[in-house]
This record gives C-alpha cells, structure tokens and sequence, in this order.
C-alpha cells in the first residue's frame, strides 16, 4: 500500500458540508475509493462538527482534523500574521492548520502529500524530511507559480492542459506535469422534468410561455462578465429575451461585494428583463436551470476550468461560452457557441439571437451536451485521479533508479 496524504487548504472541509469546488472534488475521491487500488489515504482537513459525522460513512480513509478556530489556535495564528507583517519570518508553528499537520507527516513517512489549494509554501516549509519528488500541487486555478515554490514542488496536477502549460512555462526548475480533468455528481444536475413541471417552475418565476431565458449561474465577480451579459440582454429590442441570475459575490447569501450589489442595481432597473435570484444552493441550481433555454458562460479572462461547464452539459442546456483558457477542453462547438472576448457584448447579441432563432439547433446541442457530460462524473474522475498518482510513483520510482 502506497502511504498518499491530501492536504487541503484549511478553510473550508472534507467531506464537502459547506461545499467548496476544491473540496467537493476531493470528496469524490473519498466516496469511490477502495483499498483494493493500493492506496492508503489521508485527508488532513479542517475540523467541522458535520463534516466528521460525514466521514463516519468512510471508515476506510483516514481523517486528520485541524481546529483552527480555538482560542489557541486563533492567538498563535495572530501572532504568525503579526511577525510575519512586521519582519518577513514566517513561523509555521504559530500557522493555523499547518502546525497541526506538520507533526502528523513528521511522525510518519507518506510516500506522496498532495497540495490541494491553501498556502503551497507552507507544505514546503513543514515538509522536511521530504524530497522535492514526494510534494505534489494541483493547481485548480490558472496558477504561475513563484520560483520558491516550482523549486519545492517535483509534480503538478491542473485541471486541464492550459493550466499545466501556463505552470510549467513559468519553471526554471523543471517539474513533471499531469492533467486531471475536473469532475461533478451527474446525479445532483440530470434531473429529469416533465414539460408540465417545466412551465409550472417557469411560472412561479414569473416567465411568460413565449420568454426565452438566458442562464447565468457563479459568483458575481467583474471577471465573471455578468455585467457585460446583462448590458447585451437588454440592448436587445426582443423583450421576451430574459435573463436569470444565480449567484453572490461569494459562497454566501449575504456576500455582496460594490461590484455585485451595481450588478443586483442594474438587474433591478430592469426588472421586467433581469431575474437576479442571490445564491443559491447548488443542489437547488437545477429547478433553475430547467426553466431555461441556455446557458451561458461569459468569463473575461483565462479561467483554469470551470465545474459550471460541466453542471450545464449535464443539465443538457446549449451554452454559450467565451474563448477562455482551459475551458474549451471541456466542451466543442456541437455543445456550446464559443465566442471570442473582444467585442464580448456584441458577441453575445448575436450568439443569443441565433440559438433563439434555431430550436432544432438548441435540441441537437442538448443532447449532445448530455453525452459529452459523462465523460466527467466522479466515477470516472476517481480512475483517473488513481491512474495519474500511480504515473507520479512510477515515474519517481524510476528516477530513484537512475532510468
């Protein structure tokens, strides 16, 4: 058995009860793993009283709490911040989170430890005893990393080949790279509606028979586009062109950044136009998305690989999607219009109008969206995630060798 610990980053847990992109990912891994594949895991996660009631469901992963959240915990983290600011040391001691699970990978050898978001510098930092080949990051964000840490880190795994690309440019020291294409429950986003439960649902949002409804589903954050999308909705003369809107500024119903509460003015102001929900839970999303006609996906800058992508091929609706980093590799063009960010308002008029204009070419790009969907359920992430560590040993085992 192959020792493998996954270090998250300490803020939200595992198993996901408060959700977390990052986090849900990993709890995938947790709910498809067998010993029978050769590893022994260990999730260092921060403490939750539900968290650990969940992973009562999976005695055969082991769990490492931190408590970062006591009063001790909380003064010696002060006091980190403090020296940290005033003088540049960093006392890993004193780090919430890390000082908790520096003594754990101490005491005992772990063959890997993987880096799954958080302070990458602290693993390097509290790692010792481990070679440069043992420390794997996974990068779920279009991540450059700093010369210390391409130096501490042997492996990396992105999210998709844009990510290790853009990683592995940016190292002098070279580092062998992975891409583990991300992942969702299908199950939480393939809800099957009746077409009377679809106009009951559309109904009680307030949607007239003949409203062709836009979706937008994520956090309302500048580079998500939202204003950009609102903006072409309604600077288009078709007033049965709608646009619903899921979202906060963060994962909260209350988190309301001055760039989201202008989006929540704007939507406002055009009420008769604009849907604006707030957050909503994610396993709530799909009686949403079941009252619209597509999806769409106006990221302004490279995005690593977004999971809304995924939730809406599952959700078998036609997306539009701009031309942005690694999302692309998620989705062709028999499933999503991809446009172009230059000029992004006007391209998404005309996107917008054209799926309108063609139903036959919206049901084609459904069922197709369906079908590309299944090659991300967590069954199949979790073989990969298994394929891509057992290629990290190897490769390791092959250089302790001298091949």
């Amino acid at each position: 058995m192959y020792n493998i610990g996954i270090i998250m980053g300490g803020v939200m847990p595992v198993p996901a009860v408060c959700g977390g992109a990052i986090e849900t990912l990993i709890t995938s891994v947790v709910k498809r793993y067998s010993k029978e594949d050769g590893l022994k895991l260990t999730v260092f996660s921060v403490y939750h009283k539900e968290a650990v009631k969940a992973a009562e469901k999976y005695p055969e992963i082991r769990f490492v709490w931190t408590h970062t959240n006591t009063f001790w915990n909380l003064a010696k983290h002060a006091v980190f911040m403090a020296v940290r600011a005033l003088s540049g040391r960093t006392i890993r001691t004193l780090q919430r989170h890390y000082n908790e699970i520096a003594p754990v990978i101490t005491n005992e050898k772990f063959d890997l430890l993987i880096v799954e978001g958080g302070d990458e510098q602290a693993v390097i930092d509290i790692a010792k005893g481990y070679k440069r080949e043992q420390l794997v990051f996974h990068a779920h964000i279009h991540f450059i990393p700093s010369e210390k840490t391409a130096d501490g880190f042997g492996h990396m795994i992105g999210v998709s080949d844009f990510v290790t690309r853009e990683y592995q440019k940016a190292c002098k020291t070279p580092v062998k790279a992975y891409t583990l294409k991300n992942a969702i429950d299908t199950d939480k986003f393939n809800k099957e509606v009746t077409e009377d439960e679809r106009k009951e649902i559309r109904k009680k949002l307030g949607l007239a028979e003949e409203d062709f409804v836009i979706f937008f589903v994520g956090r309302i954050m500048q580079i998500k586009g939202v204003r950009e999308l609102i903006e072409a909705v309604i600077g288009l003369k078709d007033k049965h062109i709608k646009l619903m809107i899921i979202g906060s500024a963060n994962f909260g119903k209350t988190a309301f950044s001055p760039y989201a509460i202008k989006v929540k003015n704007l939507a406002k102001e055009n009420r008769e136009r604009i849907i604006f929900t707030g957050y909503v839970d994610n396993s709530e999303v799909y009686k949403y998305a079941v009252a619209a006609d597509v999806q769409c996906v106006p990221t302004l800058v490279e995005e690593a690989a977004g999971l809304v992508i995924l939730e809406a091929m599952t959700e078998g609706l036609p997306i539009i999607v701009t031309k942005s980093g690694g999302v692309n590799e998620y989705i062709d063009d028999t499933a999503a219009l991809i446009i172009e960010r230059d000029g992004i308002a006007e391209n998404l008029k005309n996107a917008i109008c054209y799926l309108k204009d063609n139903p036959e070419l919206r049901n084609q790009m459904s069922k197709n969206a369906k079908i590309q969907s299944k090659k991300y359920g967590e069954e199949t992430y979790y073989k990969n995630f298994v394929k891509t560590v057992y290629e990290i040993i190897d490769e390791n085992r092959e250089v302790a060798n001298g091949n």
